[in-house]
This record gives C-alpha cells, sequence and structure tokens, in this order.
C-alpha cells in the first residue's frame, strides 16, 4: 500500500508541475522541456507501478523504454538550463538515440532474454538481454553529463540565487540517477533481487528538490508559493483519501471531491500567477518611466545651461566688445571731423590705422556672433587653400602691441624665415589667436608673451606662451567647454572676463580639422596655449 501511494504521489505530482512549468511561460524552451520531462516521468513511474501485473512482460518493457525517454529530456532540459548557445540540433541528436532504446525496450530479448520473476516497479530475476549493457551505458553516459553540465552550471552562476536553484537540482538528480541506476540496471545484470519501486522513489527525492527549486526561481511572490504549497497539500492529502476509500460510494465521493479541488485549485493558481505577471508589468512600465523622466529632466537641465551659455556669449560679446569698440569709432569719426579742433599731420596716419583696426574688429565682433551657430551645426567657416598665417599675426600684434605697452609687457613674434601654407578662414582663424594672444596679455601681470610659429609633419603649429598666473591642473580639461567657470585668481586679476572667448577659439581650430589645447605647470608658473592646423 505505501508503494503504490508513493508511485500515486509521484505521478501526480509529475503532471503537477509539468502543467505549472508550461503555463508560467509557454514560449520558454527550459518550462517547455522541463513539462516534457514531467510528463515521461508521470508515465514511466505509472508503468513501474504496472510491472507485475498482467501482463507483465509488456509494463516491464515500458519502464524501460519510457526510462530512456526521461533520461533523455532531463539531459536535454540541464543543457537548456545550463548553456545559454544551447541548439535544438543537439536535442534531436539526443532524442535519436532515446527513440532507439524506447523502441528496441519492446524488442524481444532486448532488455529480458528469460525471466523467473518480475516485481512492481521494474524488478525482475532472470537473464538480461543483450541490449541492457548498451541501455545501461546509454543511461550512465547521460545521467554523466546530467551531473557534469549541472557542476559546470553551478559553477559559472553569477548570483546567490542561481546557485541554490542549481545545488537543489544537482541534490535530486544525484538521488534520482544514483539510486535508478542500481535498482533499475546493476542489480538486474547482477541478478540481484530489486526493491520495489525504489527508484521512483528516488525520483520523489528528486521531484522534491526540484519543486522547491522551480518555486525559488520562478515564484517569487509570498502569495503564490502559499496558495501552491496549500493546494499542493490539499490535493496529496484527497489523493491518499482517494487510495483508501472503502467502498465504492466513498470512491465516487472522494473522486468527485477530488476532481473538484484539482480545478478549483488550477484556476486559483492560474489566477494568482496572472496577478502577479500584470504586477510585474506594471512594476517594469513604471521603471521604464521613471527613467524616461530622469532622461527627459536631465535633457531640461542640459537645455538650461546651454541656453545659459549662449546668453552669457551674448552678453561678453555686446557689452565688452561691440559696445567700446562702437565708441571708439564715434570718437574717431568726431577727430577727423574736426570736432576737437584741426589735427595735425603726424597723427593722422596712426589715427587712420588705428579706425581702420576699429571697424575691422567690429566686422570681426559681428561674425563672431555666428560662431554660435556652431552648437547647431550650421557652416560657418570656409576654408580656402594657400592662405598665409604671417598676416594675421602681424595684425593681431599691431591691434594688441599697444595695450601690451600699458601694462610694461614684451609681445613678440618667433617666426621662421619661410611659413608654409594652410587652408583656412583667415578672418576666423584671426578671431581665435586674437582671443588667445588677447587672454595671455589680460592675465600676465609681468613678464610678456611670445608667439612661436614652426612645420612639423605636415602641420603648423602656433604657440602662445605667457609668463602669467598659470592655469590650475584641473581647470585645463575644461578650458576650451562652453561654460568653463574662471578660477578665482583669474576673476581677480581680469574682473569682466567671462570664459567665453576660448569656447570661440576652440570652436573655430576644430572647424579648420586643428587642434587647440593648453599647458601649464600651475599656479603663477604662466601657460602655453597650442593650435596645430594642417598644411593646405
Amino acid at each position: 500500500m505505501i508503494i503504490t501511494i508513493t508511485l500515486s504521489l509521484v505521478v501526480f505530482l509529475n503532471l503537477l508541475l509539468g502543467f505549472l512549468s508550461i503555463t508560467q511561460d509557454k514560449n520558454s524552451w527550459k518550462n517547455r522541456f522541463f513539462s516534457l520531462l514531467c510528463f515521461f516521468a508521470a508515465i514511466w513511474t505509472f508503468t513501474n507501478s504496472m510491472t507485475g501485473i498482467y501482463p507483465v512482460r509488456f509494463w516491464l518493457k515500458s519502464t524501460y523504454s519510457f526510462g530512456a525517454l526521461v533520461i533523455a529530456t532531463g539531459l536535454i532540459w540541464a543543457l537548456v538550463l545550463t548553456d545559454k548557445y544551447f541548439k535544438l540540433k543537439k536535442a534531436i541528436i539526443i532524442y535519436i538515440f532515446a527513440l532507439f532504446f524506447f523502441f528496441a525496450s519492446f524488442y524481444n530479448g532486448f532488455i529480458v532474454e528469460s525471466y523467473e520473476a518480475i516485481y512492481p516497479g521494474g524488478a525482475f530475476v532472470g537473464e538480461p538481454g543483450f541490449g541492457l549493457i548498451l541501455y545501461s551505458i546509454f543511461f550512465l553516459l547521460a545521467g554523466i553529463l546530467i551531473i557534469y553540465n549541472l557542476i559546470l552550471g553551478h559553477r559559472r552562476a553569477v548570483n546567490k540565487e542561481e546557485k541554490t536553484r542549481l545545488r537543489y537540482i544537482l541534490y535530486g538528480a544525484f538521488a534520482t540517477l544514483g539510486v535508478s541506476f542500481l535498482t533499475s540496471l546493476v542489480f538486474p545484470i547482477l541478478a540481484v533481487y530489486q526493491f520495489s519501486g525504489l527508484d521512483s522513489i528516488g525520483f520523489l527525492i528528486f521531484l522534491f528538490c526540484l519543486s522547491y527549486a522551480v518555486i525559488k526561481y520562478h515564484l517569487l511572490d509570498i502569495r503564490v508559493i502559499a496558495t501552491e504549497i496549500f493546494t499542493f497539500i490539499l490535493w496529496i492529502l484527497l489523493i491518499i483519501k482517494l487510495i483508501i476509500s472503502k467502498n465504492y460510494q466513498d470512491l465516487l465521493i472522494n473522486t468527485g471531491l477530488f476532481l473538484a479541488v484539482v480545478i478549483f485549485g488550477i484556476l486559483l493558481i492560474k489566477s494568482i500567477l496572472k496577478e502577479v505577471k500584470q504586477r510585474q508589468k506594471l512594476e517594469v512600465l513604471t521603471k521604464e518611466i521613471k527613467e524616461a523622466y530622469e532622461v527627459e529632466k536631465k535633457a531640461h537641465r542640459e537645455l538650461q545651461r546651454l541656453d545659459e551659455a549662449k546668453n552669457q556669449f551674448i552678453m561678453a560679446t555686446q557689452h565688452h566688445l561691440r559696445t567700446p569698440l562702437t565708441s571708439m569709432l564715434g570718437y574717431l569719426d568726431l577727430i577727423f571731423g574736426g570736432t576737437y579742433g584741426k589735427l595735425p599731420p603726424r597723427f593722422e596716419d596712426p589715427l587712420q590705422k588705428f579706425m581702420a583696426s576699429t571697424r575691422r574688429l567690429i566686422r570681426i565682433v559681428n561674425e563672431i556672433l555666428d560662431i554660435s551657430q556652431f552648437q547647431l551645426g550650421k557652416k560657418v567657416v570656409t576654408l580656402r587653400p594657400n592662405a598665409s598665417i604671417e598676416p594675421t599675426l602681424k595684425e593681431i600684434k599691431e591691434e594688441l602691441e599697444f595695450e601690451a605697452k600699458n601694462k610694461n609687457l614684451y609681445l613678440k613674434i618667433e617666426r621662421p624665415q619661410k611659413l608654409p601654407f594652410i587652408k583656412a578662414d583667415s578672418q576666423k582663424l584671426k578671431v581665435a589667436l586674437f582671443n588667445i594672444v588677447d587672454n595671455a596679455i589680460k592675465y600676465t601681470k609681468e613678464g610678456g608673451i611670445t608667439i612661436k610659429i614652426k612645420g612639423e609633419k605636415g602641420k603648423l603649429l602656433i604657440m602662445v606662451k605667457d609668463t602669467g598666473i598659470g592655469i590650475p591642473k584641473e581647470d585645463i580639461p575644461h578650458l576650451f567647454g562652453r561654460t568653463f567657470e574662471r578660477g578665482e585668481e583669474a576673476k581677480k586679476t581680469f574682473t569682466t572676463g567671462r570664459g567665453i572667448g576660448l569656447y570661440i577659439a576652440g570652436q573655430i581650430v576644430k572647424a579648420h580639422h586643428g587642434r587647440i589645447w593648453a599647458e601649464s605647470d600651475g599656479k603663477g608658473k604662466g601657460s602655453t596655449f597650442y593650435i596645430q592646423l594642417p598644411l593646405g
């Protein structure tokens, strides 16, 4: 009676776990092969329980035939579970061998040549068939591969939960394969009496381990776990009550009650699973919405930062450059118009040059406004071949030399006798160089600025070296950014600066397919700016 109840319980639990697995995720190959494993195991256990009953030879053959499908499906499931690169071709090859033993087991003399007695659970006493050794080898190899892949998967597992799941599956596999191999294969070959149904009891151990692993891995919600455990216990109690029915009337009542509770339990579990899946989807959706909101908030902050940089640029351009230059041009017009009396001849030429430079600077300031279009990807620079850097440097020196002398600074240019031509927009390049040299003058208290030019490896290198306040190491990577914040020392030295000139210079050099960078040994040790341009 105990063996009968145990085998019935194994059959029922197999079918139940198979059903729950496939209803959880029909598209998962892990769930599909696990459900198939449970289905074959249920049939195999049933045939075990039927051996010893007429027709005894048929049930004995069925035990070994379905045992081949169970071990093959178990191997495939283990491979799918542990190998993320698993291909179905492997499953087909394994099933080809399994189907051979499935059909061969029904051939007379393959498993059993002759027998004296057959017992429930697949036990027999007699002469083994010629195929039992082959069957044993197949069973043994498949079992070894199952254990090997589970151990390998356990070692490769990256999180604690997955390791725990594979460890419990491994425990159950050891128990089932060990008991099954001894009772179904070794004992018959050695003509030793087999304990009836012991291999099915081994599979019951596997089911308990597997049930825990599946629940722990797939059903993490406490309500689902509690519902399943309660339903499973209720079903088991009803099965026992059904088996020990005293008469036909009790059997009918218990059968009806069992079927009703099974249907109700399945519907209840499916309802809980559906609710959990909906909640998980809602959590995923909530997370995606939150992430999208964070991205939008970050983009909004970036737009605000860009708008602030744009305002800084416009304010610096209009207030610090255009307004004083316009005033200067107005005063020059008054001087040349005679408002302040007759202009001495010796002043006329210098003031004419001064006016020309002022007008040129006004045009440059107006063109600087186009630099903001770099942010929008608009083409602002027009490169022309065979451009000479010498006139540009000469103009910059003439325009800034007066300011340098006022601060008792030297401003000199060191250049080779012959300079190579470059491909450039001379006006825009002048703006970039002007900003670099102008900054050097502003942030240098004593000493001076040296502009060096040299050609090297198909490039023209321009170096602007000053003896000024220097640049902190942490500020150098951000010098040419749109919102570079000047250090305290720089603010004290030149209070009205906005730090936008270096950004403009960087964009112009970049548009020339060149490279710009700066070096400094630190505070009070001066700095050197480098502009590297391709020849052309």
